[in-house]
């Protein structure tokens, strides 16, 4: 009993915490007519970070709700030294970067400006763990007048709160975007580049479409 008991605390102690500390947003609009090229563009990046080793996984995801002519983008991170040092890593990867430099001016005459926000989780809130990438749909509600029980709390440097919410199945997500103050958000597999654990962990979702 006592081996199993000291093997239970390292397995916990051993497993990553599933809610990032820091949290990239990006909102990014698209020009009428131009989804098209959009997916084209978003879609070949996508498979080049496979191909190319992008140094960092990220998440695209479509409103369900709210502005629906927008592309949201998350970027996890476990700590602040993670966060600078993907920069870095970007750079030393050349051909990865260069393919992403690529794709980004060939889609610049497709979006409106770009809004971006670093947020920080805060863990004194009342929340589930989120673990990014393994859920179909996400609820963010932006500065609520009340806190969402069980919702992840992350706090943007410009001081706009995000309440973050996660779930799996069409019917709950429809049901929050009747809410006030909620954006339904449902991730884009194709244009998303996953960590290998998002897809192990929920390979249906992650079977690009």
């Amino acid at each position: 009993m006592f081996l199993l008991l000291i093997l239970a605390m390292m397995m916990q102690a051993a497993a990553p915490s599933a809610t990032p500390k820091i949290l990239l947003i990006a909102r990014e609009p698209i020009q009428p007519g131009a989804a098209a090229n959009y997916d084209r563009i978003e879609s070949d990046t996508a498979r080049l970070a496979a191909k190319l080793a992008c140094p960092h996984p990220y998440l695209a995801l479509e409103p369900l709700s709210g502005a629906k002519n927008e592309v949201w983008w998350f970027n996890g991170f476990a700590s602040q030294e993670e966060f600078n040092s993907v920069g870095e890593a970007y750079k030393n990867n050349e051909a990865w970067n260069a393919a992403l430099t690529k794709n980004q001016q060939l889609k610049q005459p497709l979006i409106g400006k770009v809004v971006e926000q670093i947020a920080d989780y805060d863990p004194k809130a009342d929340s589930q763990p989120w673990a990014v990438g393994r859920a179909r749909y996400v609820a963010v509600a932006i500065n609520p007048a009340t806190h969402r029980r069980g919702s992840n709390v992350f706090k943007g440097r410009d001081g706009t709160r995000y309440e973050i919410l996660t779930m799996n199945t069409r019917q709950e997500a429809e049901q929050a975007a009747h809410e006030k103050d909620i954006v339904v958000l449902e991730v884009v597999p194709r244009w998303s580049s996953p960590a290998k654990e998002w897809v192990e962990a929920e390979p249906r979702l992650w079977t690009k479409q």
